[in-house]
């Protein structure tokens, strides 16, 4: 695994960082305390839990307390899956039993990063951000952060309250979202990429046209050049899934101080956490670049 300074916290992460689902775990902590012990086998140290639910996160610390807790970064979603980010789901009454209920329950002792989501990081109930000052100052919060898209940047990243930026980044990034991270780093925060392979590209029969496919037993294509110049490379490149070339493509990218990744089960992480150690196919960057160009111009 390779790791990324985190900003001037003395601290580094591991490139990729692995992103739990609690709707998919909720039920399932023994497939929970599996992934996090095979993230951690791989060198992974980053963790995001998209809940606050104290049953989850008391599971996953019985596997994290093989190690030392300062080793870890830990972050939590500031509202439950399938809430509107809204600024009624960070008022302050709910949100102050959230994270009691974390700090007390779960035995964290310390939440590395909140995050906040739109549109209601932008306008959190002062009570709210007192309440959260608070937590930073007896540090058992570390980083608050905020999770957006392009639209919403500038205007969060100007307001100064954040330390960091969440937000998507894949092969379709556009360059007003690459000077909006730049903006970001240049005002002192950190940045995570949230997701990296686009749902556009996940089937081969959408991207790929009929004549440069193999047939059902392998055999030759009729035209392997068919699909040139278009995101078809991305299921044609030997040795690559187009899931690893969208994440060896973000990790090009230093600008990122981790990746975060979601996969079903323990043999799809150690594939995706190999990636860092690979070098990707050099012909990628360039047949990306010529993919986007098309697509704008079609």
């Amino acid at each position: 695994m390779r790791y990324r300074p985190f900003g001037r916290s003395g601290m580094a992460l591991s490139t990729i960082g692995l992103r739990l689902n609690s709707e998919k775990l909720r039920k399932n902590h023994n497939l929970l305390q599996k992934m996090i012990l095979a993230a951690l086998e791989n060198g992974i140290n980053a963790y995001h839990f998209d809940s606050t639910d104290p049953s989850i996160l008391k599971a996953a610390n019985e596997v994290f307390a093989v190690v030392e807790r300062k080793l870890l970064f830990i972050a939590l979603s500031a509202h439950e899956p399938g809430a509107i980010p809204d600024a009624a789901a960070y008022t302050f009454g709910p949100l102050r039993e959230r994270l009691k209920a974390v700090i007390r329950d779960a035995g964290l002792h310390w939440i590395d990063l909140l995050l906040f989501g739109q549109p209601g990081a932008a306008v959190l109930p002062d009570d709210s951000v007192d309440f959260l000052r608070t937590l930073q100052k007896s540090r058992m919060l570390r980083y608050t952060g905020v999770q957006a898209e392009t639209e919403d940047l500038g205007d969060l990243i100007r307001g100064g309250q954040f330390n960091l930026l969440a937000t998507s980044y894949d092969i379709d990034s556009s360059w007003d979202k690459r000077r909006q991270i730049d903006f970001a780093i240049q005002r002192e925060m950190n940045v995570f990429a949230t997701t990296f392979f686009p749902e556009a590209y996940r089937k081969a029969s959408d991207v790929v046209p009929p004549e440069a496919r193999r047939g059902w037993f392998g055999g030759k294509a009729r035209n392997p050049l068919a699909g040139a110049g278009s995101h078809a490379f991305l299921h044609q490149t030997y040795g690559w899934t187009p899931e690893e070339l969208c994440l060896g493509y973000a990790l090009s990218q230093p600008c990122l101080a981790c990746i975060f990744i979601e996969p079903d089960d323990v043999a799809h992480l150690e594939a995706l956490a190999d990636v860092p150690e690979r070098h990707m196919p050099p012909s990628v960057p360039a047949q990306i670049e010529m993919a986007r160009f098309n697509v704008k111009r079609a």
